[in-house]
């Protein structure tokens, strides 16, 4: 019974619990971890809704390939381990200075990569009977029980890995290199400083000193958004234009 022709009831019903317990379980550890280790730095517990949903996000990038085939306690570990594996890379890219606001590398290639290879390790002769008709080639923890420890699966799953990654990095680093030729790789430190909602968008959400957003319209000639009272102001203290240029 494959899902592509039957549209398997059993194999939707298990991927819907597992995909629900990956990111329940990854949402937990990483709000109980991040709260442990803020309580530990600042010695206030600090409940990080932002850790809980990246966490969950992280979850659910790892059982995205393997949902269908694996059992719901597999899913559990997954998530648990994705938890672990997102709070571990955003630290390493606060520690190496690596600007990602929206913690986007942890939560997908961390939470994904992790998904590969669970795939390799969790992947049950049932799920796989379930969701193919066969289970020739079952996760590596299968394998042992089989008495066997085939390795088949996991060393595709880790071939497909590292395919992804020389792919993306063949791909893209020309393109990276042009943008950071070209100067727009990033916002300069005047856009970085104001808000990209302003700069962008011609909005300020509040807590902005008002020197810095002038000094970013005078910058960029854009005295028709400054407040009234503003456009009557002569040149604003050069030091600050020397500072960002």
């Amino acid at each position: 019974m494959k899902i592509d022709s039957d549209l398997n009831p059993v194999v939707i019903a298990k991927s819907v619990v597992n995909t629900t317990l990956a990111g329940a379980s990854s949402c937990i550890v990483a709000l109980l971890l991040n709260l442990v280790i803020a309580e530990r730095k600042t010695g206030e517990p600090v409940y990080n809704i932002s850790s809980a949903m990246n966490g969950c996000l992280a979850g659910l990038a790892a059982s995205a390939g393997n949902c269908g085939i694996i059992e719901p306690w597999a899913a559990i570990v997954i998530g648990l381990i994705a938890g672990l594996i997102y709070l571990g890379t955003s630290a390493l890219l606060d520690k190496f200075c690596i600007d990602d606001a929206v913690n986007a590398i942890p939560v997908h290639f961390g939470g994904g990569a992790w998904g590969v290879l669970a795939t390799g390790l969790f992947s049950s002769p049932k799920g796989l009977r379930e969701f193919y008709g066969q289970d020739e080639f079952v996760g590596w923890f299968y394998s042992w029980g089989r008495g066997s420890g085939d390795f088949a699966l996991m060393a595709c799953q880790i071939t497909g890995l590292i395919s992804i990654i020389l792919w993306t990095v063949v791909i893209m680093t020309p393109f990276f290199f042009i943008l950071n030729y070209m100067g727009l790789f990033r916002s300069d430190a005047l856009e970085e400083i104001v808000g990209l909602d302003i700069s962008f968008h011609g909005y300020s959400p509040g807590g902005v000193p008002q020197n810095q957003i002038h000094e970013y319209y005078r910058k960029h000639k854009r005295y028709d958004l400054v407040m009234p009272e503003q456009d009557n102001e002569h040149d604003h203290d050069h030091e600050i234009t020397d500072r960002f240029e």
